[in-house]
């Protein structure tokens, strides 16, 4: 989270644990322009975070919000086809 924030682009990260699920866990970071976001897809700092999210005993949840829509985690490849 701290890493996120010290990027140019980042406007916030927060990790969350709603007392309701004990097993539950929110990351969440805000991002000013999608094509700082996109940028970030092949840092060592993501890299980790995706390794993080690949060890979880369930599926998460990944979604990627903008103003006009909501994308999941096929984002991530689709972003990194682009940008390679």
């Amino acid at each position: 989270m701290r890493g996120a924030l010290q990027v140019r682009g980042c406007e916030f990260a927060e990790i969350c644990l709603p007392t309701n699920e004990s097993r539950r866990v929110n990351y969440t970071e805000e991002w000013d322009d999608e094509a700082e976001l996109r940028a970030q897809f092949g840092s060592e700092r993501f890299l980790r975070l995706l390794a993080l999210i690949e060890t979880t005993a369930e599926p998460p949840v990944v979604e990627f919000r903008t103003v006009s829509q909501k994308l999941g985690l096929e984002y991530i490849s689709a972003a990194a086809f682009v940008t390679s």
